[in-house]
């Protein structure tokens, strides 16, 4: 992969509603050919994020406490089960290009968090990959993912828990079978904050290899 380009950029909006309609529009610009690989950061205000189906297999939500609290609750175009979003939560999207080459959902799963682990590892907190679709510290979860592809293209995106509430979200989420507990980067490394996480991922792309780019790639 060496000399190949990927655009990296950090969405400034925290509308839910807006950055997963965004999310939506970027894949299919990504999927129509007209950019390079590209990486989205971007934090929502408290809200619930449910893939396009009822799926208690990847876990649900409780719908009842969701609306007496008033948390929207706003659907992605991948997969999966439901999770909790607030200021104290990155989120990232890796765009991808793919060679017509099956893929299957753990190797997928993989390649869309490798550079998010070696830039957790960068800033002391030792994160493994976990099947079918986590990031783990120490036997506790901190990153859970989805994904969306075509023969082209393959977005993966994932949380990050860096400070977010995390009552609120054990509240709120039914984990899906076999999930462990939930915890925050801000355990493991105080000084953990979203600029160095993606400084620490620039970093990570441009040792692999790629030449990275700072730009919006609809802009």
């Amino acid at each position: 992969m060496t000399g190949r380009e990927i655009l990296v950029f950090t969405d400034s909006s925290r509308d839910p509603e807006r950055n997963l309609r965004r999310e939506s529009e970027l894949f299919e610009l990504f999927d129509a050919g007209g950019t390079a690989d590209f990486l989205r950061f971007w934090v929502n205000s408290p809200c619930l994020v449910r893939g396009k189906a009822r799926n208690h297999r990847y876990g649900w939500y409780d719908e009842r406490l969701a609306a007496e609290l008033r948390i929207p609750v706003v659907e992605r175009s991948s997969g999966g089960g439901v999770v909790y979003h607030d200021e104290g939560n990155l989120n990232w999207s890796f765009f991808l290009k793919t060679d017509g080459t099956f893929l299957s959902p753990t190797r997928a799963f993989q390649r869309g968090s490798e550079h998010i682990i070696a830039a957790l590892g960068s800033l002391g907190v030792g994160a493994v990959f976990s099947p079918p679709n986590r990031i783990d510290v120490r036997g506790r979860k901190v990153s859970g993912m989805a994904a969306r592809s075509t023969a082209r293209s393959l977005l993966v995106h994932g949380t990050l828990l860096l400070n977010a509430d995390l009552g609120r979200l054990n509240q709120l989420c039914t984990p899906p079978p076999g999930s462990p507990p939930v915890s925050n980067l801000t355990e493991w490394s105080q000084h953990i904050n979203a600029d160095a996480v993606a400084e620490a991922v620039i970093e990570d792309l441009t040792a692999a290899g790629y030449r990275v780019t700072i730009s919006d790639p609809a802009r």
